[in-house]
């Protein structure tokens, strides 16, 4: 069961105090246990009371949860109005003090009580937050009194809304203030709690000069008056601890500053301390419990008295009274807490906020497990809550050095009992608190804490390296394992860095971010910021003047003399893209760069802490520290923009906040930009767009040139190109119905009731200027790039594309376009992705008709179309596309024999020729083409009569040459197999496969003549596939695609096999005359002769059985005679004479025997 229902808190003591929050408490007031330390700061008030001059300026420092803030409350209510019932329980609080509470309520007999200002601290300007509890204070004050209200509340409420108010007006009002109060009050008590985040924002904003302000109130509160100002400052550190950062010459002055106050130690002891906090406790003990508890602290006071542990002001039974009244807290517990809190309290981690803290380290969550009033709260439990929890670096540099040596060492201890851990984490406490008598980690001390068996504990953590005994000092502490000095190496380092660019360093770190235009990038919908540059007196003239994207430029100035350079010529040096900050801070600044480079230094140079774990975890905790303190001034630049002056076009801009700021920025953009599109969509509106958006754009692209008529450019649905359509190409009218109601891409509309887009008409001007110029010579529309995105357009690289292909569009029918100089008919959706990846191989060339050109426009449109006036049947006028893109599309596709013979007219020839080697249609159709027929182009105009006809007649000769090609070949096809006379394809091919039929068997084929064969007998296609597998056969590909050289092969070719097949065919006739005879054994031989300078001769013999025994003996005398002739040369010389000789003879004989035969043919008739 716990005993949470036995011990319970006073949740007044548990929870911070506001002095603006619970400034009108009582309870406060009440509860407030007024320690030593109060009662003589009190004492020093009541001194200053009647006396002409004299010091009624404090400063109180302390650590967090020292009391400060209870303190100031309670002195509100001890100088306010006497007849106030929390005046009265303050007077009853101090009653015990002797006569100190008459001497306040001497002060303020008589009168309303003091006027009284307190106001908290907060990352702001003092002064401003000042003068606003000022005005709030005078309108409470006087609200409960009768009568006019002095002026001075309307001068405050006034100067309350300012943002800068001058330390000596805030004085004025102050002294008018004082006026307005005699005969009503005493004195002014003006209390500053938190006075340290007041100054740290002061040293981080260089001008605030409320340091200053501080000083004349101090000096102010000096002087006599009747009625008196009093100043409390409460503070954790001296003045000049929050000057860190700054220059040594301001630490002084800060450091002189604050002798203007009367500096209070607020620290009290750890028996005040205690005593305040055996307050939050209240107990519902038994007897017995309370005995219990009371015998327990007893014999651990008993042993604290014997060490020497106690404080000095105890003796040992009110020692046991103040601990049983602090239970739970073992009594080394609660001596240790005072004392921890003073080393290392921070923000809400005060002993109070131990005591009623909810975390599972807090007191609550502890007494939850506790089952008996013999537990207690012991050391190790309060590292828990004190420790573990607290930021890298706390206190002074000695406390953080052990703080990191405890950490370490309970990382590194490994597998440990709970008795040895606990024990570790009470001796790592009484380490960073330090010995303080006797109250140091002794082995008897430690006995009094943990079980008998703490020796054998102690005796594993040695083991374990982790604590080891002192004997000098007879105690226990973490071991150091660590002689590394990180000041003196940081020191040193600081030394060796010298002078070093500060402009440099930061840029090379980038460390601030962009700063967008919020307001322009809303509503222009492109995304403009201003890239952050550092410069300086020295480097400011390596940047470039002007850059092509906005740049926010700070200027580091270190003193006077940089601020008159940056006034007389840093200011003019730039251009109108960028806005310049003149930073004041770059003293601190400067330190903390240095710090984070000296430290970055150490690590490189102090091998040691590679294997020195305690060092590098301190250096580490120093470094982030560092590092931090770094990007916080960083970071102001950009959100206290107020703090620096601005400067665009050498003028002053006003930027008295963060919201004025971005307006002043955004209006620079919108001057710069004054004709830059308003484009509002994100996906394609940017300089990267993402590979969604890419392939968002390509769809669109192609949708353009494939789907202009059609509505949307026929995108279904949502995707993504829709939105880029909808916010692109409709909202601009790009794409829009036309007269005649049909959906096409035309020039933007600029129809303010459709179109409210002047900017971006003033884009598409400058696209269309741009193409009408290229008219003499091509350019490609990737030289546009720099005009458009630079001011005044500011076009982002993402729609560059989308505008550059819509003008080629809009525009086809009067530009040409070519890829890498070749000419482009017809655009097609490849070229436009090979267009968006590299628009430099792409160009375009816009061309105008008039003079000569007309002439020959005229020329040509009545040659192709037979019109003159050059209109089409639409009514629409032709353009130079409508008459290069036929001829190129004929010129295309003519066959490969057209375009490569030489079988041509000269003048075809150099119409072909024209035609392949030029790069521009306007050349080709005004120059080139005239050129090929022999006109000169400087001719004036009309004498180009005739040029139409002559075009003509040379495309009809282009048109029909494969024609005229294969009319040749069939010619000599008809001719080598004997039908000169055919009339018609059909006749043609059933002459020649009734000739080849059954020639098959009568060759051998080693030439390939059985092959021609029988294509030339084949029946299945049609005459054309007929004729053309011939023409493949003979050439070795189709006729279209024949060379010069291709037709003379297949010529030869032709005539080779027709020859065979002549032969085969005569030894065919001559077989079948033998067969008709009713021959069966027999053989056809065909002989030959071919004699120069006389005509062939050949016959052909039959040979039978009879024929051959006849001939057999001639045959052999025959050979006989041979033989004798010698050599086989000889031998075939005088066959061949005589074949030759007989053959002759033989023909002679044929024909005089055909005559005669005609003869006795005609006397019989």
């Amino acid at each position: 069961m716990s005993i949470n229902n036995k011990v319970k808190l006073n949740t007044h003591y548990t929870r911070s105090v506001n002095i603006e929050r619970d400034a009108s408490s009582e309870a406060v007031v009440r509860s407030y246990i007024p320690t030593s330390r109060a009662v003589r700061t009190l004492e020093r008030v009541a001194n200053s009371f009647g006396e002409k001059q004299a010091p009624r300026a404090w400063s109180l420092i302390g650590p967090y949860g020292s009391g400060k803030s209870s303190f100031s409350i309670f002195l509100n209510h001890l100088v306010g109005n006497p007849g106030a019932s929390a005046t009265q329980e303050a007077y009853k609080v101090l009653a015990g003090e002797g006569s100190l509470s008459s001497r306040f309520k001497k002060e303020n007999k008589g009168s309303k009580g003091y006027f009284k200002v307190l106001l908290s601290g907060a990352p702001e300007p003092l002064s401003r937050r000042l003068v606003q509890t000022l005005y709030s204070s005078a309108v409470d004050y006087w609200s409960a009194l009768p009568g006019t209200k002095p002026k001075v509340i309307g001068k405050l409420k006034k100067a309350s809304k300012q943002d800068e108010i001058a330390p000596n007006q805030i004085l004025n009002y102050i002294t008018e203030l004082q006026d307005a109060l005699e005969g009503k009050s005493k004195g002014i008590l003006l209390v500053i709690d938190e006075l340290g985040k007041f100054l740290e924002y002061e040293a981080r904003h260089y001008g605030v000069n409320d340091i200053f302000l501080l000083q004349i109130l101090a000096e102010h509160a000096c002087s006599e008056n009747q009625v008196n100002l009093y100043v409390f400052a409460m503070l954790h550190q001296s003045f000049e601890q929050y000057a860190k950062g700054l220059g040594e010459a301001l630490k002084k002055e800060w450091a002189k500053i604050q002798g203007r106050f009367e500096d209070i130690p607020f620290l009290e002891g750890p028996e005040q301390t205690l005593r305040v906090a055996s307050k939050a406790f209240s107990h519902d003990f038994t007897p017995k419990e309370k005995d219990l508890v009371k015998s327990r602290v007893a014999k651990v006071v008993g042993t604290l008295e014997k060490e020497s542990a106690l404080p000095g002001v105890l003796d040992k039974d009110s020692a046991i009274d103040l601990f049983t009244s602090c239970y739970p807290l073992h009594p080394v517990t609660g001596l240790l807490l005072p004392v921890l809190c003073q080393k290392i309290a921070q923000n809400e981690r005060t002993l109070f906020s131990f005591l009623g803290s909810d975390e599972p380290s807090g007191l609550k969550r502890i007494l939850e497990d506790f089952s008996s009033v013999e537990e207690l709260v012991m050391p190790h439990h309060i590292f828990d809550y004190f420790i573990l929890n607290q930021p890298a670096s706390i206190g002074d540099h000695l406390t953080h050095r052990r703080w990191v040596e405890v950490i370490t060492a309970i990382e590194r201890v490994g597998d440990v009992t709970f008795e040895e851990m606990s024990l570790l984490k009470t001796i790592g406490l009484l380490n960073i608190i330090g010995a303080h008598g006797g109250l140091k980690a002794s082995k008897n001390l430690l006995k009094s804490l943990y079980s008998k068996s703490v020796s054998t504990s102690l005796k594993t953590l040695e083991e374990r390296s982790v604590v080891q005994f002192r004997r000098f000092s007879s105690e226990y502490r973490v071991w150091q394992g660590s002689d590394f000095d990180i000041e003196l190496a940081l020191q040193e380092e600081l030394s060796n860095l010298g002078q070093f660019s500060l402009s440099e360093i930061l840029n090379s770190r980038a460390n601030l971010l962009p700063i967008v235009a919020r307001r322009y990038t809303i509503e222009s919908g492109t995304l403009r910021y201003y890239s952050p540059v550092f410069i300086d007196a020295q480097s400011y003239k390596t940047l470039p003047s002007n850059d092509t994207k906005p740049r926010a430029l700070f200027y580091l100035s270190l003193g006077k003399d940089d601020e008159q350079l940056f006034e007389e010529k840093v200011c003019q040096h730039f251009g109108d893209l960028d806005v310049i900050a003149l930073c004041k801070n770059a003293v601190s600044l400067r330190e903390a760069v240095a710090e984070v480079e000296a430290l970055d230094k150490v690590r490189v140079t102090r091998q040691e802490l590679n294997s020195d774990p305690v060092a590098m975890r301190e250096y580490q905790d120093r470094l982030d520290a560092a590092e931090y303190t770094e990007q916080m001034m960083l970071r102001e630049l950009s959100d206290s923009p107020e703090l620096s002056s601005w400067y665009w076009s050498s003028k002053q801009l006003e930027v008295n906040n963060k919201r004025q700021f971005q307006e002043q920025l955004s209006k620079v953009l919108g001057d710069v930009y004054h004709a830059s599109p308003v484009i509002h969509n994100e996906l394609i509106n940017r300089d990267k767009p993402s590979s969604q958006a890419v392939g968002a754009r390509g769809k669109l692209l192609q949708a353009m040139l494939v789907n202009s008529h059609k509505r949307d450019l026929g995108i279904e649905k949502n995707p993504p190109e829709k939105s880029i359509y909808n916010s692109l190409i409709k909202a601009t009218g790009l794409h829009s119905k036309d007269s005649n109601g049909e959906w096409a891409l035309s020039e933007p509309s600029l129809d303010g009731r459709k179109h409210k887009q002047t900017q971006f008409h003033k884009v598409w001007t400058v696209i269309k200027e741009f193409i009408e110029n290229t008219e003499k010579q091509s350019k490609s529309l990737g030289e546009l790039d720099k005009i458009l995105v630079a001011p005044p357009f500011g076009v982002k690289a993402g729609l560059l594309p989308i505008l550059y292909v819509s003008a080629c569009l809009v525009y086809k029918d009067e530009i040409a376009i070519y890829e890498n100089r070749r000419f482009i008919p017809i655009l097609s959706y490849e070229q436009i992705e090979r267009f968006v990846k590299r628009p430099d191989e792409f160009e375009v060339q816009y061309f105008k008709i008039e003079g000569v050109k007309k002439s020959i426009f005229s020329e040509l449109n009545l040659g192709l179309f037979n019109s003159e006036d050059g209109r089409k049947q639409s009514g629409e006028t032709r353009t130079v596309l409508d008459i290069v893109k036929p001829l190129a599309k004929f010129m295309a596709e003519l066959p490969e024999y057209t375009k490569k013979t030489k079988q041509l007219s000269k003048e075809a020839i150099a119409v072909r020729t024209a035609f392949n080697l030029s790069k521009s249609p306007v050349k080709l159709l005004f120059e080139e083409l005239p050129k090929a027929l022999g006109y000169e182009v400087d001719r004036e105009e009309g004498s180009f009569d005739g040029f139409s006809n002559e075009i003509m007649e040379v495309f009809r000769e282009l048109k029909y040459a494969s024609e005229k090609l294969k009319e040749r070949e069939v010619k000599l096809l008809a001719n080598a197999l004997g039908f000169p006379k055919y009339s018609t394809l059909k006749d043609l091919r059933a002459d020649i496969s009734g000739k080849v039929a059954g020639l098959e068997g009568f060759t051998v084929d080693v030439s390939g003549v059985k092959a021609f064969l029988k294509r030339l007998a084949k029946r299945s296609d049609s005459d054309e596939l007929w004729l053309e597998s011939l023409f493949v056969f003979l050439g070795h590909k189709p006729i279209e695609k024949w060379s010069d050289s291709d037709q003379s092969q297949a010529e030869y070719r032709l005539a080779q096999y027709a020859q065979q097949i002549n032969d085969l065919h005569k030894l065919w006739l001559q077989h079948n005359i033998n067969n008709k005879s009713g021959n069966d054994d027999f053989e056809v031989i065909l002989l030959r002769s071919i004699k120069r300078g006389q005509g062939e001769l050949d016959a052909v013999a039959t040979i039978n059985k009879d024929c051959s025994r006849v001939i057999n003996q001639t045959k052999g005398k025959l050979f006989e005679e041979l033989r004798a002739l010698e050599g086989k040369e000889m031998q075939l010389a005088a066959i061949s004479e005589l074949v030759n000789d007989f053959l002759s003879e033989y023909k002679e004989s044929s024909q005089l025997e055909k005559s005669e035969a005609k003869t006795s043919q005609k006397k019989e008739a």
